[in-house]
């Protein structure tokens, strides 16, 4: 079975053939699966066009938002989450994967946005994490766009909690024998670089992932891949889990600033 993921194409008019040409590889393919891992475009008219350039994919198609998809324009970010996001993804033809898990086969498929929690915050700095609340307008356009009621933790244990009763479940399932995760964050420290010597970058780390997630995944022995995007940057690990064995890691990158892909192969 080949599975393609892609990530982060944040859809722009002017670069259409640039899309388009992606939709083309990734076609290819010849997939039996396609997932989108995030930040698909914004406003909701190119968050529309971006799951477009792939209708005429013959396969599952699944998805997971991204924080840009969830920018506020003509519709505030709350009514974009709970509603109008779920239907722009349904009437695509995809599976919005924040709310339902998916088997083929006998590979389970599980994923979400995964929103930041400030866990994967700069050692180095020794901020505490109620800080970093208040420096996020610093670093973080998701400061001035995103406008929902709650704060950054409430909604990562929010999804942290939905999520983990649908690993659960797929984990539980007789019938399912691997598990791939998806996440538009990035859920292990080791998959989010380092670069001390930014100070902008060390703040902009608070931003970049959940590890609580990474605790959860890590803990389920089904689990054999996941893949991430949100970096714009890519690279792969294997890294060895609590619940004994490894997990193959991947973060979704991009060339000259069009969007990549991975295949995983299961």
């Amino acid at each position: 079975m080949r599975i393609v993921v892609t990530a982060d194409l944040h859809y722009r008019p002017a670069h259409r053939h640039c899309y388009v040409e992606l939709a083309q590889r990734i076609a290819a393919q010849q997939p039996d699966c396609l997932i989108v891992a995030g930040d698909v475009g914004h406003p909701l008219r190119l968050f529309e066009r971006g799951l477009a350039l792939f209708e005429t994919l013959r396969c599952p198609k699944l998805l997971v938002a991204g924080n840009h998809d969830l920018y506020r324009s003509e519709h505030n970010s709350r009514t974009l989450w709970e509603s109008i996001l779920p239907q722009a993804t349904q009437r695509a033809g995809f599976v919005w994967l924040e709310g339902e898990s998916v088997q083929i086969g006998d590979v389970g498929i599980c994923g979400t946005m995964g929103w930041y929690d400030y866990s994967t915050s700069a050692a180095h700095l020794g901020l505490p994490a109620d800080a970093y609340l208040l420096l996020k307008e610093l670093v973080n356009h998701d400061a001035d766009y995103i406008d929902w009621p709650w704060s950054d933790r409430a909604m990562a244990r929010y999804l942290q909690r939905s999520f983990d009763r649908r690993l659960t479940a797929l984990t539980t399932n007789p019938t399912v024998t691997r598990i791939l995760v998806v996440t538009h964050m990035p859920i292990f420290d080791e998959m989010i670089p380092d670069y001390p010597q930014s100070e902008r970058w060390s703040l902009l780390r608070a931003y970049m992932g959940n590890l609580a997630l990474g605790e959860i995944v890590s803990a389920c022995p089904k689990v054999t891949y996941v893949v991430s995007g949100h970096l714009h940057r890519g690279s792969a690990w294997r890294l060895a889990r609590s619940a004994g064995g490894a997990i193959d890691c991947r973060v979704i990158g991009a060339s000259n600033g069009v969007p990549d892909f991975v295949t995983i192969v299961v």
